[in-house]
Parts: structure tokens; sequence; C-alpha cells
């Protein structure tokens, strides 16, 4: 049984750009209440300002203490958190000899961490409640091996395995943990690429899905009935040949 989403709490990180603005804009329609969390403070501003019901928390996701803050502000505000979205990653891409130490911190901090402090604090309030959903927002990447994407394949390996663990340990406090492997996504993450070899003929803006129905497939994978869990979703673009 598909259930409202009217009034329900959704924490979305990585929420100025891209998927992350997408996802907002989807449960912002279904009469959600937001907090939107992202480094980039003007961005989440603007939005919270124009969609309505939502406030904007700069948060480093790479930062613990920033992650619990974040939580923290949607219980202030609304009172609880019934949806967690960890949704902010970013990818350097280049061939494994080639791969700075600072690339790898930035993926792996950002990626990884980033999203274990996010499921850390939204944990320890819908324990609490005795209900909740976590969405961890993985990729493609996580379930593939591709050349010039190693430390970025390794980050969402990562996300893919803590998910899992996390789902087992959560099921008992009623609380559902997903992990939503997408693959390309029209979004400023490929534009702000210098290195990614696309096959011949491929282009983002034609080719790849686009983050609006993305964010729908979330929305609906919130719809679904508190009493069974969907552990995962992948989806990939019809990519013409």
């Amino acid at each position: 049984m598909k259930k409202p989403l009217a009034d329900r709490v959704v924490c979305i990180t990585g929420a100025g750009r891209g998927l992350g603005r997408a996802l907002a804009e989807a449960f912002s329609a279904e009469g959600c209440c937001l907090v939107l969390g992202a480094r980039t403070s003007a961005e989440i501003d603007e939005l919270a300002n124009r969609l309505g019901k939502a406030i904007a928390v700069q948060t480093d996701v790479r930062v613990a203490a920033d992650c619990d803050r974040l939580v923290d502000a949607a219980v202030a505000e609304f009172g609880r958190l019934d949806i967690m979205v960890n949704n902010a990653g970013l990818a350097i891409y280049g061939p494994v000899d080639t791969t700075s130490p600072d690339a790898v911190d930035q993926m792996i901090d950002t990626n990884v961490k980033g999203v274990i402090w996010g499921s850390q604090a939204a944990y320890r309030v819908m324990k609490e409640q005795n209900s909740g959903l976590i969405v961890n927002i993985s990729s493609i990447a996580g379930k593939l091996h591709l050349p010039g994407e190693a430390v970025y394949n390794a980050s969402k390996w990562a996300v893919n395995g803590f998910t899992g663990t996390l789902r087992l340990e959560a099921a008992k406090h009623h609380v559902r943990v997903t992990c939503v492997c997408p693959g390309g996504i029209d979004t400023p993450f490929w534009r702000a690429m210098d290195y990614y070899p696309f096959p011949e003929g491929i282009e983002p803006s034609s080719d790849f899905m686009h983050p609006e129905e993305v964010a729908q497939s979330v929305v609906e994978l919130a719809r679904k009935s508190d009493r069974y869990v969907v552990p995962e979703i992948v989806m990939v673009p019809l990519i013409r040949s």
C-alpha cells in the first residue's frame, strides 16, 4: 500500500544542485517538510525560500558534527525525522597511478564517511522513534569495475556494503534502509569533469537519465509500505547504440 507523504520530514544532503535539488523539489511537491544540507549555503537558502516548508542548514558531510547538527535542526524545527537521503557525493576521475592523495581523501571523506556520518545521525533519531527511512545514494559504479574510476568505484562499493549491513541492524527498530544505484544522470556533476572516457557518440544531455526521473523513483520508494524494505534500486539509462 502506498502511503501519503504530506508533512513527512525529509532531510537531504547535497541538496543545492543536481540530483539533490531534484529530490528536494520532488519531495516538496508531495507536501513534505524539508531540511536541506549543502556546503554552499546560498544555493540551499534560495531553494528553501522558494519551496517553503523548508529550512537550509550549511553542512559539510565530511564532518560528523555537521551531520549531527543537520539532523538536530530537523528535529528542532519539525519535531521528528522521517526520511534521510544521503545524497552528497563527488568524483575525480583518472587512471589509478595518477590519482592524487588529495583526490582519494576527497572521495572517501565525502562519498563514504559522509554517508556513514549522515546515516548514524539519522539512525539515532529514527531508532528512538521506532520508524524511518534512510536512503543512501550510491551509483552503478558501486557494482562495476570501470577504467578511470578506481577510487570512485571503491567509494561506492563501500557505500553499498555499509548500507546493506545497516539495513540488517536497523530492521528490528522498524527503520528501513535502502541503497539507490543510478547510472549516468545528466547533472553538472558530469560537466565539471576534466576527465571521462565517454564512448564515442554518447552525450550526457541526451543519453543519460534526467535527475527528476531518479528523484521520482526515490519518492516512490518512500511511498511504499513500512511493512517491508526494498534493499536496493538499480537504474541505468537506455543509451542509444
